[in-house]
């Protein structure tokens, strides 16, 4: 039983059915029960700067009152929060490691396979678990892809997904990070499923699935996993809002090579003299390069000139998640760690080969190619192609395109 299951258990202690009711004091929103303020367990005050949050509370109270088999809601969330994450600290690190070791998606990833010999392919349950953890580990890679575009990994001989998990996990907001361990400690669900589905990434059902394709959940408790999301979902709602997703990778190789997309068949390897080569990670470098001086645009690694596709594969990383961290290294390193909010990353699969997507924003500021074994350059775009400037050329364009941002 985690820190928050146990929790939880005792918290009826302080709810009662008397009267609720919201009053706004000092730029804040307090519960009130009857006369007094309502308190939670270790007699800290519901009160919040949201007014939103204040109603999302008293309502689920009022909901719950007399469902004493009612889990998690906004109440849990918020009580949770104040008596233990805001005062001892968050429990989960302290529980990290055998989150890892309990969790199959760690081992699915980690190992590159996952072992059906408890299915057979007789079980009713075949084709459904396969269905739906194939799906989850699509789901899990788009996890790496944006993590590894917004976070720090250093390159290592050990696989980094344990540790984009920990760090994904520690850059959540006190909010999330009680989420995660509501659902991982009452569904039995891990570190992964609960952290996809907070991020965005996978829908209840597919969470839901995932449990059951497991055997960690049976079929007839869909309905109430999915009643306990309903409630972390409409606690977050009322916290944040939702990204849109970007362009697909397939209408971009439509467009063809332009100003604003630009095919590169490898990102360190050299098909010609078949080995690795920096004049061709340069080449890709270039290119982000001179979108983020530009306009911004998408390049497309492991697609050739022609549109067709070669893959990332031919790079010959030990997996994707390597291909990322080397890729991540080479921009933080080469162009500087400011310009990370201006890049996503992405890995899409075409003719069962993997394409890297890398989306440019332009920047803020003038961005600097500073490979080690090159000159210092400064590239924009011209047409279709990245064109280096002098330094003359340089500090106009500069004066012209940055002075005033």
């Amino acid at each position: 039983m985690n820190a928050f299951e146990n929790y939880t258990g005792n918290i009826w202690l302080k709810i009662n059915a008397e009267p609720l009711d919201i009053i706004k004091q000092d730029q804040a929103y307090r519960i009130f029960q009857g006369a007094s303020p309502l308190l939670t367990l270790h007699g800290n005050e519901f009160v919040h700067a949201s007014e939103r949050i204040a109603q999302l509370i008293i309502t689920d109270l009022m909901f719950m009152t007399g469902k004493k088999e009612q889990r998690i809601s906004a109440p849990f969330f918020y009580a949770f929060q104040k008596d233990v994450v805001e005062v001892t600290g968050d429990p989960f690190p302290g529980e990290w490691e055998e989150l890892l070791v309990s969790d199959a998606f760690v081992t699915i990833k980690t190992m590159g396979k996952f072992n059906f010999q408890s299915f057979s392919p007789e079980d009713d349950l075949f084709s459904f678990a396969f269905i739906s953890l194939s799906a989850l580990i699509r789901a899990i890679n788009t996890f790496v892809s944006t993590t590894m575009s917004e976070i720090t990994v250093l390159e290592t001989d050990s696989h980094p997904f344990p540790e984009l998990l920990r760090l994904g996990y520690s850059r959540l907001s006190d909010e999330k990070k009680v989420i995660v361990q509501a659902l991982s400690g009452l569904h039995h669900s891990g570190i992964v499923l609960p952290l996809l589905l907070i991020s965005g990434i996978i829908s209840p059902i597919e969470y839901a699935k995932g449990l059951i394709a497991l055997r960690i959940q049976k079929d007839h408790q869909m309905q109430d996993m999915l009643l306990d999301i309903a409630h972390a979902r409409d606690y977050l709602e009322c916290l944040e809002q939702r990204i849109d997703a970007g362009r697909q990778v397939a209408s971009i190789i439509r467009e063809g090579e332009n100003e604003t997309i630009e095919f590169k068949s490898t990102l360190r390897w050299d098909i010609r003299a078949g080995k690795t080569n920096q004049a061709v990670e340069r080449a890709c470098l270039k290119t982000i390069t001179a979108f983020l001086n530009s306009a911004g645009g998408y390049l497309l690694i492991g697609i050739r000139d022609d549109g067709s596709v070669e893959g990332i594969e031919s790079d010959k990383f030990v997996n994707e998640d390597k291909f990322l961290l080397h890729l991540w290294t080479l921009i933080r390193t080469c162009l500087g760690r400011d310009v990370s909010p201006y890049i996503i990353t992405t890995l899409e699969k075409m003719d069962e080969k993997t394409i890297c997507m890398v989306e440019c924003r332009q920047s803020s500021r003038p961005v600097f190619l500073r490979q080690p074994g090159f000159d210092e350059a400064f590239y924009i775009r011209v047409g279709p192609s990245s064109n280096a400037m002098d330094i003359s050329e340089a500090l106009k364009y500069i004066a012209d395109h940055f002075s005033s941002q």
